[in-house]
């Protein structure tokens, strides 16, 4: 029989997201969980997910119960959420605990904890104890705490706890992880690319970029305010055929917005907080991909911009600052890379993209087909298949 393996994340998909009303998870994180799960079905495991399926706790007397839901094929066991405090965390440490158990049954042979969160560890515990493969798949580098001594010796313990427990190895968003962690063996994952180049890019009068994703400093939102104000301020004539596309939320927001209600060019569509149905439609009409998180940001070297993928995979020109795998995997040739973390220097880019779309579109190609070599859900499904249940596929 397949050996099956239990994915214990926060993942959410768009109808229990809307049903619990939570709007602090990570849509990126969702779809890269959602699309690993397809590709190590193509290899011939059957994942399962447990989901917290948690936002933030706001004091209100609103209680969702226990769901399961099936995504892609995928069954999906979301725990029950509370907003009452403590409450809403005792939950998160124990519910996970009952489908694990539950789930003995099917006789999975692995876990994989998504991220080294506190609130995994009695699953932690759990799974050691029924001799399961641990496996962490480590998508960001933490930030060391000042705060509290208690906060301090959470922050100390609970990595040194997973890397101990989680024997298998782990799963690394870029290679700079690995000084993150003491688990051994280590895989760089960088996601699966789904998608097909489009015919009908670049058919428009007007180039269309887009941004989505957490829009604050650190992911360049404030980048592009300046760079587009400055566009503004020099009105040339080339910025009619200029437009943006920007999705999500976070505190540089209301900034963006702002600059849409103003006139001039270039024009900016701000749509917020999308379904992934939404989000794919805004896709399907955009020529190219932001991924503007800063050169000398605190996101540089720690993780890596999972949109690269999907932008790149939905053949899209991926203009994106030079940080972490990002080269590696899209090829030199594969994107438009900004080294400076200024407006001129992104200004001249997305000028370059508009004079020629000639270099544009062969930009794009390269950079479809590199992600296609190195991430398509056949490859990257048996590699991470591998990489788990290696002696006993």
């Amino acid at each position: 029989m397949n050996p099956r393996v239990l994915i214990v994340c926060n993942a959410l998909d768009d109808i229990t997201r809307q049903q619990r009303g939570i709007t602090t998870d990570s849509p990126a994180a969702s779809r890269k969980i959602f699309m690993l799960c397809q590709a190590l079905r193509l290899a011939g495991v059957r994942p399962c997910i447990i989901s917290l399926g948690r936002g933030r706790a706001g004091g209100s007397k609103e209680f969702f119960p226990s769901v399961v839901r099936r995504i892609g094929g995928v069954p999906v066991y979301y725990a029950p959420f509370s907003r009452i405090p403590f409450l809403s965390e005792l939950l998160s440490l124990l519910a996970p605990i009952g489908f694990i158990f539950r789930m003995r049954r099917q006789n999975p042979k692995a876990v994989i904890f998504y991220n080294r969160m506190a609130a995994y560890i009695p699953s932690l515990l759990v799974s050691s104890i029924l001799g399961y493969r641990n496996v962490l798949d480590l998508e960001d580098g933490e930030v060391p705490s000042v705060g509290q001594k208690h906060a301090r010796f959470l922050t100390r313990m609970v990595p040194r706890l997973f890397d101990r427990l989680c024997k298998e190895g782990a799963l690394l968003a870029c290679n700079a992880l690995t000084e993150f962690t003491t688990a051994r063996p280590v895989l760089s994952y960088y996601g699966t690319a789904v998608g097909e180049a489009a015919s009908n890019r670049w058919q428009s009068e007007c180039v269309t970029v887009l941004m989505g994703g957490t829009l604050c400093l650190d992911t360049g939102a404030e980048l592009l305010i300046d760079s587009i104000r400055q566009l503004r301020h020099d009105a040339l004539p080339w910025l009619v055929h200029l437009r943006f596309d920007v999705t999500g939320s976070g505190p540089s927001l209301a900034g963006l917005t702002a600059l849409a209600a103003e006139p001039g060019y270039p024009k900016i569509t701000v749509h917020g907080r999308t379904t992934d149905i939404q989000y794919r439609e805004v896709l399907r009409l955009a020529d190219v991909g932001l991924a503007l998180k800063l050169n000398n940001g605190p996101l540089a070297n720690t993780t890596f911009p999972s949109k690269v993928i999907e932008f790149a995979a939905a053949g899209l020109l991926v203009l994106t600052t030079d940080i972490s795998d990002v080269c590696q995997v899209l090829g030199t040739n594969g994107a438009l890379y900004l080294t400076r973390d200024e407006p001129q220097a992104l200004i001249d880019l997305l000028k370059n993209i508009v004079m020629d779309r000639t270099m544009a579109q062969e930009y794009a190609k390269y950079g479809f087909l590199n992600v296609q070599a190195l991430c398509s859900p056949e490859s990257s499904g048996y590699t991470v298949a591998n990489f788990i249940f290696g002696d006993i596929l």
